[in-house]
């Protein structure tokens, strides 16, 4: 690879890892920070793939997993050919996301711009202060706002969404008269 395409190669991951796709590891924005034991790009396929222990960082937001793909758009033909924007995140491998409200463990997660989703898969656990709910593949429409959770018959869960849910106290006695 040629020092240019080389220092292109590297803008553009630099400039793709703050694209709104990626932004997405935060609701609220901000710069990004990726880690790993290594990290490969390929130009052709528009990828970069980060191996080992890899970390995406946002804000108080953060994702891990044992390996990480993210795929970009095309940025251009000719002479401006370059990478544009992310198009997909695709995590494998004892995958966690953190923000300050949830926790969520699944073997794989795959984020797709084009319908602004993530889908958490293999035996997935959602945790929110003491609440859990487990399944085998979670759907989050991101900017509808919209999650849905489901277990395949073969599944630790035996075909069930299964959840434990503690009321919140305030709620409760308010509802109580108290």
């Amino acid at each position: 690879m040629t020092t240019k395409l080389f220092l292109a190669a590297i803008f553009a991951v630099g400039v793709g890892l703050t694209s709104p796709a990626i932004a997405q590891v935060a609701q609220e924005g901000g710069p990004v920070m990726v880690g790993g034991d290594s990290w490969h790009a390929d130009e052709n396929a528009l990828t970069q793939t980060w191996e080992g222990r890899v970390e995406v960082v946002q804000s108080n937001s953060r994702l891990r997993a044992d390996h990480v793909v993210i795929s970009h758009a095309s940025g251009g033909e000719g002479e401006n050919k370059g990478w544009g924007e992310v198009t997909r995140i695709e995590a494998t491998g004892n995958v966690y996301y953190v923000t300050p409200e949830n926790t969520v463990k699944g073997n794989t997660a795959v984020y797709t711009k084009s319908d602004d989703t993530m889908v958490i898969s293999g035996d997935v656990v959602l945790k929110q202060g003491k609440n859990v709910m487990s399944g085998t593949r979670l759907v989050a429409a991101i900017g509808a706002g919209t999650t849905t959770m489901d277990a395949a018959p073969g599944s630790t869960n035996k075909g069930r969404v299964k959840a434990v849910l503690y009321p919140d106290e305030k709620q409760a006695n308010q509802a109580a008269g108290n």
